[in-house]
């Protein structure tokens, strides 16, 4: 993840107050909001700008402000903005909520950078939307950050460069045109029910890079867009992110209740091994990503489970296992799948404690095995 963002520009004027910033837009615009170049350091409630500049005569008949309506506990308003927004290149040192306004012409934040807390919540961009080189910083708990939440973007929006710290929170967002997310770079993104249009589709997103998914819906898009484009490699990585948050949305899901009803205790076996097989398949191949892991795996519970059964078997040598050439030939021959079973059954003094050892290590040489293969696969899809 990238340490620090490039910035195009160094600000050219610092903005302390609403008072500030109305001057500011009042002397440097032209049927235009414009920010380009400003440093906002104040805690900006869009919606306390607007109001105020609907005062101004030669923004009055631009900007339209609805009722207002109360809504998750706070009061909000709807407000229709008639012309252009321009904020490139502009540092916001505190919040910025951009939440339920129309932007009726094009929006520009280019190169713009968000330091605290930002929210585009339920918005809608009529026109491009252009959000490139953004660097967003937000402040907030990193799972309940509502960013673009609900918002509808009607022609192009473009996040190309864009890095988001936290939580990307697009959920129920809807898209009617490309979203070119190429080299952006999301720590966290949630897409669960987002709505694409037809002509909608994410762009370059084999450029971007995604740390992790917010949820096993948005791992499953990703995934199944990836398909949709006949990019196998990439839907894997994306299969991934999709079963690692499943797994971990398993430990979150098991019942809490103190109940021993049958359907309850059934059902904690149900995600124990689930997240059991999940856990298997993560450390054995990476979910069919790393051949390389397929084959540690294997050396691996070959050497563990192989050193079990002979310390349960014959105790602690004076000799290291691994380095007595009889123990060593038997090591090979324990490899193969079916060798040494008909020594074992015969000897008579076997136990439990020497059984379990040696099933076990070759059953998970087998899995390993397999999941070395599935993990080749993947380049000759």
């Amino acid at each position: 993840m990238r340490n620090e963002k490039k910035r195009i520009l160094k600000p050219k004027y610092q903005l302390n107050s609403i008072e500030d910033l109305l001057i500011h837009i009042d002397s440097y615009s032209e049927n235009i909001i414009n920010l380009d170049e400003c440093q906002i350091n104040i805690d900006l409630d869009f919606r306390i700008l607007l109001k105020e500049l609907k005062k101004n005569p030669k923004f009055s008949n631009k900007i339209i402000i609805r009722n207002d309506i109360n809504e998750f506990g706070f009061n909000v308003f709807y407000c229709t903005l008639k012309i252009p927004f321009r904020s490139e290149t502009t540092i916001y040192s505190k919040g910025a909520y951009f939440e339920l306004v129309e932007f009726e012409k094009y929006v520009q934040f280019l190169g713009a950078v968000f330091e605290s807390d930002y929210s585009f919540k339920k918005s809608v961009f009529q026109s491009s939307a252009n959000f490139s080189t953004v660097d967003f910083e937000t402040k907030k708990n990193t799972n309940i950050s509502s960013s673009f939440f609900r918002t509808i973007f009607k022609r192009d929006v473009n996040f190309y460069n864009a890095y988001f710290h936290s939580l990307a929170n697009f959920r129920l967002a809807t898209f009617y045109e490309g979203i070119e997310i190429g080299m952006a770079e999301f720590a966290n993104i949630d897409l669960s029910d987002v709505e694409m249009k037809a002509e909608a589709k994410l762009i370059n997103y084999h450029q971007s890079i995604f740390h992790k998914v917010n949820n096993r819906i948005t791992g499953l898009y990703l995934k199944q867009h990836a398909l949709k484009m006949n990019d196998s490699v990439t839907a894997l990585k994306f299969k991934k992110m999709e079963m690692d948050a499943y797994r971990k949305s398993l430990i979150r899901g098991i019942p809490k209740m103190k109940s021993t009803s049958v359907k309850l205790i059934v059902n904690r076996i149900d995600i124990g091994a689930d997240y059991f097989i999940l856990f298997l398949n993560k450390i054995s191949n990476s979910h069919g990503n790393s051949y390389l892991r397929g084959i540690l795996f294997t050396l691996t519970v070959w050497f563990v489970f192989f050193s079990w059964f002979i310390i349960k078997r014959d105790g602690i040598g004076s000799n290291f296992i691994w380095t007595d050439g009889i123990y060593l030939k038997e090591a090979v021959n324990y490899f193969w799948l079916f060798s040494g079973i008909e020594g074992l059954i015969k000897e008579k003094s076997i136990n439990w404690g020497q059984i379990f050892p040696f099933f076990t290590g070759k059953i998970l040489i087998a899995y390993g095995i397999y999941q070395t293969i599935i993990a080749f696969r993947k380049y000759f899809k």
